[in-house]
Formats: C-alpha cells, sequence, structure tokens
C-alpha cells in the first residue's frame, strides 16, 4: 500500500512538471519575437553593409598572402578565423573552397561556395588581388573600399560553375559489388 502511495505521488510530480515545460515551451513559441542568435550563430545579413570589420579584413589579407608563399594550411587557418567573426564572409569562403578543390575534396568546395553564393551580393568590397590556379580563381584579396555592386559575387558565380562543371566530369568511384552466396 505504501509503495503504490509512492508511485502515484512520483507519477503525479512528473506529470505536473511535464505540464509546466509543456506550458513554458508553447509559451515561448507563441510569443512572436524570434530568439537572438548566438555567438556562434550570427544574425542573416540581408542588403549591402558597412566594410568589413578588420578582425575579419586582416585574417583573410594574411591568408591570401600565405597562399601566395604556397603555406596553404597556414591559409586555410586564416580564413577560417576570418569565418569564427564573419561566418558568410565569401571572400574567406571561395578562397576555402579554392583550397578543398586544390586538396579534391570537391563537395567542401561546393559547399563553401554555395554558402557565398548565397551572401556575396551583400559584400560590396572591391577585389584587390586575385590569383588564377587550377582552373578557380584563387584567394581573393579585398579591398578597404566599397563599390557600387559586389565584385565577389561574380567570381564565386564563375568558381561555382567551374566547380560543378569539374563535379560532373570527375567519375565516381564504383559501388562496391557484394560477393556471390558460397554454396
Amino acid at each position: 500500500m505504501r509503495i503504490t502511495r509512492n508511485l502515484i505521488t512520483v507519477v503525479a510530480c512528473l506529470v505536473a512538471v511535464g505540464l509546466l515545460f509543456g506550458s513554458v515551451a508553447l509559451a515561448q513559441k507563441t510569443t512572436g519575437t524570434a530568439p537572438e542568435p548566438t555567438v556562434a550563430e550570427p544574425k542573416q545579413r540581408t542588403g549591402p553593409r558597412a566594410l568589413m570589420t578588420e578582425d575579419v579584413f586582416t585574417p583573410i589579407a594574411k591568408g591570401y598572402d600565405l597562399v601566395v608563399e604556397g603555406k596553404y594550411e597556414a591559409a586555410e587557418y586564416q580564413f577560417k578565423d576570418a569565418l569564427k567573426r564573419d561566418r558568410y564572409n565569401p571572400f574567406a569562403l571561395n578562397n576555402l573552397a579554392v583550397l578543398q578543390e586544390r586538396n579534391g575534396k570537391l563537395k567542401d568546395a561546393l559547399a563553401y561556395l554555395t554558402d557565398a553564393k548565397a551572401h556575396a551580393p551583400e559584400y560590396l568590397e572591391g577585389v584587390q588581388t586575385t590569383c588564377f590556379v587550377g582552373g578557380l580563381c584563387n584567394a581573393v584579396k579585398p579591398l578597404r573600399k566599397l563599390g557600387p555592386t559586389s565584385t565577389i559575387a561574380p567570381i564565386v558565380d564563375d568558381n561555382y560553375k567551374k566547380l560543378q562543371d569539374k563535379i560532373a566530369k570527375t567519375p565516381m568511384a564504383p559501388e562496391p559489388s557484394t560477393p556471390p552466396p558460397m554454396k
């Protein structure tokens, strides 16, 4: 009898807690205001914006210089560092895509270019220098000056198309076959 009462008490408490949390979750869904993004989840941008901040521009410029010197791993680190501060920066994304393509990671490169393509029109910085390696426009270095239109968007679009063509022409690895059943 005592065990049954304890069990009923525990079940009643669990039901009460479930109702409490359910009502809180429902209230959050119906308030109409979206929660603010966390540090790891930056706000979505729409429309043109101001010059990129120095803490984003500097690693991209350093990464470009490292690519020119052939120090690709160090350059990749710099571009990823810039993305920590500006997740959708098309200069950093384009440069990472080119490094991934260079390493034969075509799908990873395409993922970077997909993000860059979606946000490139918002970035109006000019392109100071571009070097070409392996077909893709490699290591785009932004200029600390805004222009009337995005100069990175056409470069990203071109790289995206070139990479899609390269992926289409690359033979896929054959599916592993299953051995015949043993008799």
